[in-house]
């Protein structure tokens, strides 16, 4: 009777095993690239950080279009090669993993940084406007203050005009209290 029993739970357990393995290979990611992957950056990008604040990223098939209220506005074109971005201009190159609704940078500078697309099918603007005196310009300007104060909000930082808020200890409060000094310090 046990010889049975181990008869018929034998190929069971085999046949366990092989759908398991079936099942893991089937649905496994694999974010190494192969020479025929290629890395679409072109899009609508943002990232926030500590150091550079909030920068949001207009990338086409041959440049990028940067603005943060830090640095202003740069164009400054790039190729990639393999997993490889560089630019250019400067000697700046990162390798690439795309996850396809964000992009890990891990740069020659020993720096990281994570790009994220955005997640609106229409953002309020088409590219970031060329001319800085412009009707277009003043609109993005707008919507990108809105998107820099959420972003700052998320990562924790409160902006508020009186200094008299109630104690919270999961808000990091900036020396700088108002939203308008932080937007001050933009390149003019």
């Amino acid at each position: 009777m046990e010889n049975k029993t181990i008869n018929i739970i034998r190929p069971l357990f085999y046949f366990f095993i092989i759908s398991v393995l079936t099942l893991y290979a089937c649905n496994s990611q694999n974010h190494k690239f192969s020479e025929d992957d290629e890395i679409s950056m072109v899009g609508k990008w943002h990232r926030f950080s500590k150091v550079n604040g909030y920068s949001e990223f207009d990338i086409d098939s041959q440049y990028v279009f940067f603005y943060n209220q830090k640095a202003g506005r740069f164009k400054l074109e790039y190729k990639i090669e393999n997993d490889s971005f560089k630019y250019l201009t400067h000697k700046y190159a990162a390798k690439v993993t795309d996850y396809g609704d964000s992009i890990f940078f891990e740069g020659n500078d020993n720096t990281t940084a994570t790009l994220y697309r955005f997640k609106e099918p229409n953002i309020p603007f088409k590219s970031i406007p060329d001319e800085e005196d412009s009707l277009a310009f003043e609109l993005y300007a707008k919507g990108f203050n809105k998107r820099l104060l959420q972003a700052y909000e998320k990562a924790g930082f409160k902006f508020f005009d009186n200094i008299e808020e109630p104690d919270n200890p999961n808000i990091k409060e900036h020396e700088d209290s108002t939203f308008q000094k932080l937007l001050n310090k933009r390149k003019q």
